[in-house]
């Protein structure tokens, strides 16, 4: 039976490979289905009455619209081609990965419903699930790319049950897909998305040990807090493949705490001793007037990359668009790099007045020379 699996676009939200999908459909292709991933955020500006085009050749007996927003489920379920020899179904999905077990178990109970399977399937852990079907999905496509510039997928180490509680899988087995993915495919640089790699001490401690015994010469980027990170576990992540921290940090309690920014910046030279790549995403609250003090100090930090993050609800309360917030930090942040920089290689007094210069008689960045020390 042909079996087309659909990823709606996400709005907002990181284009991760929708590995859920790829799961499902390794578990319909070991019942002999002939399955196909479309995913439509890779070109979220097609409408869907196009996109859905490529299914005619296909022919599908089931179609499967998945996408994690119910408006966009809605308008792709209205767009979808009738037939009489077709059967549709949706379901919330996220893309990245960490509710693909029971997404799985839920579908397949309906492909049992619907098609009298023998071979029925009431529950998956996230260890039982085989390997996702990698090879459905155009992995160049989603423009991941590690520090590099080198091609980067996405890596599930574990899962997000009904009730919210997290699981995590088993270390062996995250080898055992590393060195199967590098070797199928050639990939040797990985992401593990939405998931804090810091929460579970023993664990990580287990992962390290497994992937430098392993030596798969394979390196990987994560989401860190900070204040989980020292340094003899700095140097056990490089050793293990670690060419990335992902941190999360909120502004505001970062400028009201000085003990917060001192291990902040311990952890990036530590970091940097070993070639770690740090990128952060820098949380701004309300009140707004604050944001130049903040990413003032945010940008002492020497951070390799800073992306501004602004909550909805939060600008709407006050009025504030979302957009502009979002680039006058960006404006101020390379203003203050730059001034910065200059500090580091010549010191605060000759730093500061090589900037004051510069913004006297012009600079040729549109964003340099705005801000005084």
């Amino acid at each position: 039976m042909n079996i087309a699996l659909i990823a709606l676009p996400a709005p907002g939200k990181p284009n991760y490979p929708p590995l859920t999908l790829a799961y499902l459909a390794t578990l319909l292709e070991q019942r002999r289905h002939i399955v196909r991933i479309y995913d439509l955020g890779l070109s979220p500006e097609v409408p869907f009455t196009d996109a859905f085009k490529p299914l005619h050749s296909f022919r599908p007996r089931v179609v499967l619209i998945a996408g994690e927003l119910p408006e966009t489920i809605n308008a792709a379920v209205a767009a979808l081609p009738r037939s009489s020899e077709m059967r549709s179904l949706s379901i919330q999905m996220s893309r990245s990965g960490l509710d693909a077990p029971h997404v799985c178990a839920s579908l397949l109970a309906w492909f049992d419903q619907h098609y009298g399977a023998s071979e029925s399937t009431t529950s998956l852990s996230v260890d039982t699930l085989p390997l996702p079907a990698r090879h459905l999905l155009s992995l160049e496509g989603y423009h991941l790319r590690a520090v590099g510039g080198e091609l980067q997928t996405t890596l599930i180490v574990g899962a997000v049950e009904p009730n919210g509680h997290f699981v995590l899988r088993n270390p062996a087995q995250l080898v055992a897909e590393l060195r199967s993915v590098s070797s199928e495919f050639g990939l040797r640089h990985y992401l593990i998305p939405d998931f804090d790699l810091t929460r579970e001490r023993p664990w990580l401690d287990e992962l390290l040990a497994r992937l430098c015994e392993a030596n798969l010469g394979v390196g990987w980027e994560a989401n860190v807090q900070f204040e989980q990170l020292d340094a003899k576990l700095i140097g056990q992540m490089a050793q293990a493949g670690c060419e990335g921290f992902c941190l999360h940090l909120d502004a505001a309690n970062l400028f009201e705490s000085t003990s917060a920014r001192e291990a902040l910046r311990v952890v990036v030279t530590h970091a940097r001793q070993h070639e770690i790549f740090v990128r952060a995403w820098l949380t701004l609250a309300p009140p707004y007037e604050s944001i130049a003090q903040l990413v003032d100090v945010a940008a002492t930090f020497s951070l390799d990359e800073v992306h501004f993050d602004v909550a909805h609800d939060d600008a709407a309360e006050v009025g504030a668009d979302e957009g502009q917030l979002r680039e006058m930090a960006r404006q101020i942040y390379d203003q203050v790099r730059d001034r910065q920089r200059l500090i580091e290689r010549f010191g605060s007094p000759l730093g500061n007045l090589i900037w004051r210069v510069r913004s006297l008689r012009g600079s040729s960045s549109p964003h340099e020379g705005h801000l005084l020390a």
